[in-house]
Order: structure tokens, then C-alpha cells, then sequence
């Protein structure tokens, strides 16, 4: 297989499982995902703390429940969209509470008898690098966090007339938000999908999304519209009816 392909995912783990034993063991043993891969990880952490919200504490027989409501209210949330049902469902759920007591974002606690789960952690354990790498957040790394942010925020605010010189190209040649766009950056565009058509649609919103992104992403970002603005043309204009020209012939 090459370097480049993804392996197939396989979920022969779920063949024949109920979908209460596929919850539970994913939680106890999660079967996919590693600690190591501290992308993954955070987006982990980042998912249980917009399931959990503004609550301490979720039961057993909530989470699932919990989690379709989150997941079809939040279009930014991984599986905004998809048809999720039986075991593939609670595996899923079972896999982000499984890794949230391992990572200590959350812990197992008992409620009239039965199983529940408080998230003890809302801040994040991980950060990514100027390289677009992820890594641990340290007591050292966290030192220049203010400082990491103020460039984030000039090197976004130098782009700010580059992008929007070819926002207004796409516009101008009547382009359509790439699909791709959603699921690349769904914290900038998942509220647009079924919305917004034409990049044109949602021309502010596309001009400063920017502005939220991560430093690697703004440069991926502008490099990317450089690319979709360059396959684009003008839109012709609109052919003047001979009887308006007639008319405007007598006015001259």
C-alpha cells in the first residue's frame, strides 16, 4: 500500500455487537485511536467538552442522547450531517469517553448507584506549532502562548487585502463554495453548508475567515484561494435587448 492512502477503516470489532456492549467496551478499551496522535487527541477533548457543555456531569444512559443533539446542533462537530445508528453510533461515543479517562479530562464517578462521567478539564491539553504540528501544552510552551497569538493575529490582519482581492474574483466569476471548504474548516464554514451556494452568498463571512485560523491554515488558506481564483472567469456580461438599445440610440 502506498505511503499516501489512508487504510481502509475496519469495524469488524462491531460484527454482531448490541449496541449497549459496543458502548461499553469502547469505553473500556477504545478501539481506535492512539495516544501518541495528539492531533487526534485534542480534537477528542475538544468534542467532549462541547458534548459535556455547560454540565459537570453526564449519566451512562445520556451520553449517546447527548451526543446526537451536539453533533446535529453544531456543524463544526466531526459527523455533522451523517447517518450514525446502532453499534457503529455507540462505538463512536464509547471511543470519545473511552480516550477522555484516559487523557484525565474526565472521570468516572457513581450517581444513585449508577455510572456517570464529570469533566474535570476544560482547557487544552494540546496546541499546535507554528509548523502545524501538535504537541503537549508545558508550563515552557504555555510561557508564549500571548506572544504566539499577537503574530497569529498580524500575520491575519497582513492578508486581509490579498484575500480580499480574490474573494472578489470568485465572486465576480459566480464560483461555488468547494465542498471541501466544510470539511477542512468546519469552525469557518459548517454554519454555511445548506445556506450559502455561490462564494458570493456569503462574501463577508468568506473575506474574514481568516482572522480565526490557526497560522498554518491562513497560509494553506490564501494559497488555496490563489488557486480556485485563477481557474475562475468573469462572468460575461449580460447581452442589452435590442429594444433597449434602440431606445437608448434615441436618447444619444
Amino acid at each position: 500500500m502506498p505511503w499516501y492512502r489512508t487504510p481502509k477503516a475496519d469495524y469488524s470489532h462491531l460484527r454482531g455487537v448490541d449496541d449497549d456492549t459496543a458502548l461499553q467496551r469502547a469505553i473500556r478499551s477504545p478501539t481506535y485511536g492512539e495516544a501518541h496522535q495528539f492531533g487526534l487527541m485534542a480534537d477528542y477533548h475538544g468534542r467532549i467538552a462541547m458534548m459535556w457543555g455547560a454540565a459537570d456531569v453526564l449519566r451512562y444512559e445520556h451520553l449517546v442522547v447527548v451526543h446526537e443533539a451536539t453533533r446535529a446542533s453544531h456543524p463544526s462537530f466531526f459527523g455533522f450531517g451523517r447517518h450514525w445508528v446502532g453499534a457503529f453510533l455507540h462505538d463512536v461515543v464509547g471511543n470519545l469517553v473511552g480516550h477522555g479517562l484516559r487523557l484525565g479530562v474526565l472521570e468516572e464517578i457513581s450517581i444513585d448507584g449508577g455510572r456517570a462521567f464529570k469533566l474535570v478539564r476544560r482547557e487544552p491539553l494540546f496546541e499546535r506549532t507554528g509548523s502545524g504540528s501538535w504537541r503537549r501544552i508545558t508550563e515552557r510552551s504555555g510561557r508564549g502562548a500571548a506572544q504566539r497569538e499577537a503574530y497569529r493575529v498580524r500575520h491575519a490582519a497582513g492578508l486581509d487585502a490579498e484575500i480580499s482581492e480574490l474573494v472578489g474574483r470568485l465572486c465576480a466569476g459566480g464560483a461555488a463554495i468547494p465542498d471541501g471548504w466544510y470539511r477542512r474548516y468546519p469552525e469557518q464554514f459548517g454554519a454555511l453548508r445548506g445556506l450559502a451556494v455561490l462564494v458570493s452568498d456569503a462574501r463577508p463571512t468568506i473575506e474574514t475567515a481568516h482572522r480565526t485560523m490557526h497560522l498554518v491554515d491562513q497560509k494553506w488558506w490564501v494559497r488555496g484561494l490563489g488557486d480556485l481564483a485563477r481557474n475562475v472567469r468573469p462572468a460575461p456580461a449580460a447581452a442589452v435587448p435590442d429594444e433597449d438599445l434602440e431606445s437608448l440610440g434615441s436618447l444619444a
